[in-house]
């Protein structure tokens, strides 16, 4: 699974920056030129794939200090208090809902069976509601629920990248200049966040360490990164 997904990149990107199948614009009656169209700029499976982009930068640059690609892993358990049933938009009771958000992906699992949803919406402090279950997950069973992602701030930063590469695509086909300010902006940002990782400022939640630099007994002869971390000049 992607480090983000193509509705991050729709948060990210400007307004007017449309990702979608739609190659006809839809003008509004009274208005001239290209207001008004909802033409997209951009296909989904482009935008995956300038996420994969995205993603080997990513690890390019954290695998001196941590095993890439990353993995997704639990940040948040809890148990089920009413038994979950297959269907499509189900509800969850949990104790407190507050630590679940939109899109979000999650694990259901019990004794003998496991899988992952979507959370579709959270209407209240104590429910969330995914979109599809294909098994039963009974109380008596002790099934629980726990929230599956990737350690912050991987999703933002993967996101960041993704766009900053789609706004300079797009910005060179309308005969503007080369690179996007906007585009600068998100890439500093990245940059910033993956040197803070590799500075040791920011800590990537259960993921495992290949250097030296976060120091565990159970390390032996590992391989040490000659680089130095000089935050602020890889800068556009």
């Amino acid at each position: 699974m992607s480090y983000c997904t193509v509705e991050d990149l729709r948060r990210v990107l400007p307004e007017k920056i449309l990702i979608g199948d739609q190659n006809i614009g839809t003008p509004v009656p009274g208005r001239s030129g290209n207001q008004g169209s909802k033409r997209s700029n951009i296909t989904p499976s482009q935008a995956e794939q300038y996420i994969l982009y995205g993603e080997q930068y990513i690890d390019g640059r954290l695998r001196p200090f941590y095993v890439c690609p990353l993995r997704r892993t639990k940040s948040f358990e809890t148990e089920i208090l009413s038994n979950v049933t297959p269907g499509s938009n189900v509800s969850v009771t949990v104790h407190d809902s507050g630590s679940f958000v939109l899109s979000e992906s999650v694990r259901l699992q019990n004794k003998s069976a496991m899988e992952t949803a979507v959370v579709g919406s959270v209407p209240d402090s104590t429910t969330l509601v995914l979109e599809s279950v294909t098994g039963s997950y009974l109380v008596a069973d002790q099934s629980k629920i726990s929230i599956l992602e990737y350690p912050d701030p991987i999703p933002i930063i993967t996101a960041r990248l993704a766009c900053s590469f789609i706004l300079d695509r797009l910005f060179v086909g309308q005969q503007a200049p080369d690179v996007s300010g906007y585009g600068k902006t998100m890439r500093n940002l990245a940059r910033s966040a993956i040197e803070d990782i590799m500075a040791g400022a920011v800590t990537l939640f259960g993921q495992e360490f290949t250097g030296r630099r976060f120091v565990r007994l159970n390390l032996i002869e590992p391989l040490k990164s000659p680089a130095e971390i000089n935050k602020g000049q890889d800068k556009e």
